[in-house]
């Protein structure tokens, strides 16, 4: 068996970190759904982050029409800001305690797929 090319290895990485990010953002669409339906509109709600690592149970704090607007784009995602994986994010926003970033490549292209709200 010939071993995997560097390529093959990123893009299994991140097909598998693409993955982890959907279970994360699923989990926030219910809770987003939940506290909507409280109309806790005006306060912070408790969001997970949404990083690579299938471990990670850190939580991110921010309004639900801030999160809103995140979710309006697929390849953006709110993480901790140690959280970020240069290789395949970009930051496009800073707060205290969370970053936007912005997938790209095939990060991002595997974003788009598995966006929850894309069909």
């Amino acid at each position: 068996m010939e071993p995997s090319s560097p390529d093959a290895a990123r893009n299994d990485r991140a097909d598998r970190a693409a993955k982890n990010e959907a279970v994360f953002r699923r989990v926030n669409e219910r809770l987003e759904e939940v506290n909507e339906s409280f109309q806790v509109a005006t306060d912070n709600t408790q969001f997970v982050c949404e990083c690579a690592s299938i471990e990670c149970a850190e939580r991110v704090e921010l309004t639900l029409s801030k999160y809103e607007a995140v979710r309006r784009v697929p390849t953006h995602f709110i993480v901790k800001p140690d959280h970020v994986l240069p290789e395949e994010e970009r930051v496009v926003e800073r707060q205290e305690q969370y970053v936007v970033v912005e997938k790209f490549g095939r990060a991002g292209e595997r974003a788009r797929q598995l966006d929850p709200r894309d069909g």
